[in-house]
């Protein structure tokens, strides 16, 4: 009997504000607008969908697969907890299996690994609070992927991995099988795309050929799909919101279980699919991909510039925040929502158009300037809480200008075209170069020179000044080292966030 999988993803972000006053309050985000459009949503999508598929749970056995994220929850809790009551009781009946991700529907796999790994954790917290639940399932954000995430899953516990099916990393083969990812044993469902957005997008287009799509076309199509199983998934907002009401897609999703049954296909979730199914191939997927834009990749969230500017702001922010309050901290995470940097995309055509309907941002460069005009309020705010910190931050992180940069020569007017920005790079760099290079800039006292003047560690640059020319690379080395662990140590003195 072929599996059918249902995946779907219930996400809104926390919008921030088309203006901001800086230096006012920490107040970004309009949550006004937020719980406006939150209410509409759960009336016309998320209660009456959920009491459909509960129906249908208890009259066709029906099953789907559900992605929540944190950010989706608080929300639910503030504005809606019927949803939540709603979810409890498909996830008691069995009728919902619920699947781990980042906590705020984010770029963090992006960001850095410990980021990435706590946001998951949040997630699968959250849920087990909730719902008592610790899944073995997860999925990241809009099913980013790579050979390295499915690792990082791995170490997490987690046994399947949710992502898209495209030719990209599939080829020939079909997404309708159960893959193992490359260099682990954890196993990998693929979307099948053209089915799902059958659906996701399709459903309500007029000038499509197999318009209007019925539950029983549907399911036959689904039928007549070779392979051991077919994973459709799609953003929950889908039915009532993407598509509204009037155009029919509640009576279609109503109507779906009871063709699945009557057409011999079995619905079930994917821990389920583990238990039945083995792994017919290996996949090998070395450039990330994704389940957005015809380009499933990274550019509906990094594709121009004023999205690599403000991610790029993100990232380098992450040791700052882990080593001020709490309170900040959960900002920058909200900060990291792939939504906000989706609102900045500039593509055209079909793709253009989704990217606007989400957005509340008349176009990108009012997104791009409201973000701005935020992050500069916020970064001036951790820097104003860190005090003597910031100091500490930069010897270890800051990227200074290419003019100050220490550069290291071979010999004179020979260089290698190495170079350190901060302490911890000057460290990398001193490990790399060999010991006639290192002492070429210690008699000379370009080290210690460039230590006082531009890191500002007169400590450091003394000790250097009084070290033997012996074995001089692993004794500078270790002096760096120590250094490190020190300033690193006033630092995160004080905070209970964990070390980068």
């Amino acid at each position: 009997m072929k599996k059918i999988i249902f995946f779907f993803e219930m996400h809104q972000p926390r919008r921030m504000k088309r203006s901001f006053g800086m230096f006012n309050s920490m107040n970004y985000f309009d949550d006004e607008l937020n719980k406006d459009i939150f209410q509409r949503a759960a009336n016309r999508c998320y209660i009456p969908t959920l009491k459909i598929f509960l129906e249908a749970s208890k009259k066709y056995g029906f099953k789907f697969s559900l992605g929540t994220s944190g950010v989706f929850l608080e929300q639910c809790s503030w504005w809606e907890p019927r949803i939540i009551e709603l979810l409890k009781e498909l996830v008691d009946k069995g009728a919902c299996e619920l699947i781990a991700e980042t906590y705020y529907h984010s770029l963090a796999s992006l960001i850095s690994v410990d980021e990435f790994k706590t946001q998951v954790n949040l997630h699968r917290k959250i849920l087990n609070e909730i719902f008592g639940v610790r899944p073995e399932v997860a999925e990241n954000t809009e099913f980013i992927y790579n050979n390295e995430i499915a690792k990082l899953f791995k170490e997490l516990g987690f046994k399947i991995v949710l992502t898209e099916g495209t030719e990209k990393v599939l080829g020939w083969r079909s997404p309708n099988y159960l893959y193992k990812a490359k260099g682990t044993d954890i196993l990998l469902l693929m979307r099948n795309y053209r089915l799902s957005d059958d659906i996701g997008f399709r459903f309500t287009c007029k000038d499509w050929i197999c318009w209007p799509l019925t539950a029983e076309k549907y399911a036959n199509w689904l039928k007549s799909s070779p392979g051991d199983l077919i994973f459709i998934a799609m953003d929950f907002e889908t039915f009532g919101e993407h598509h509204w009401p009037d155009s029919g897609i509640h009576d279609f999703i109503r109507t779906l279980p009871k063709y699945l049954k009557d057409f011999n296909l079995e619905v079930t979730t994917p821990s389920e699919v583990n238990s039945n199914l083995n792994a017919v191939d290996e996949i090998d997927v070395r450039e990330t991909i994704s389940w957005a834009d015809s380009e499933r990749d990274l550019s509906a969230w990094v594709g121009n510039e004023m999205q690599k500017y403000c991610f790029e702001v993100i990232k380098y922010m992450e040791p700052m925040v882990k080593s001020s309050s709490n309170e900040l901290l959960k900002i920058w995470r909200y900060f990291t929502t792939s939504d906000y940097f989706h609102y900045m995309s500039t593509k055209g055509g079909g793709e253009g158009a989704v990217h606007s309907y989400f957005s509340h941002f008349n176009s990108p460069i009012e997104a791009f300037i409201a973000f701005t005009s935020i992050l500069f309020d916020f970064r001036y705010r951790v820097y104003e809480s860190m005090g003597r910190k910031l100091l500490y931050y930069k010897m270890l992180f800051g990227q200074i200008p290419e003019s100050h940069a220490f550069h290291f020569y071979s010999g004179f007017a020979k260089p290698l075209g190495i170079k350190a920005r901060n302490l911890k790079e000057l460290y990398e760099a001193l490990s790399k170069v060999d010991e006639q290079t290192i002492l070429f800039h210690i008699n000379r006292g370009d080290l210690s020179r460039w230590i006082r003047e531009v890191l500002g560690y007169k400590e450091l640059a003394d000790k250097l000044n009084t070290l033997s020319k012996n074995n001089v690379k692993d004794k500078i080395l270790k002096i760096i080292e120590e250094s490190l662990d020190k300033i690193e140590g006033l630092l995160y003195e004080g905070s209970n966030i964990e070390k980068i």
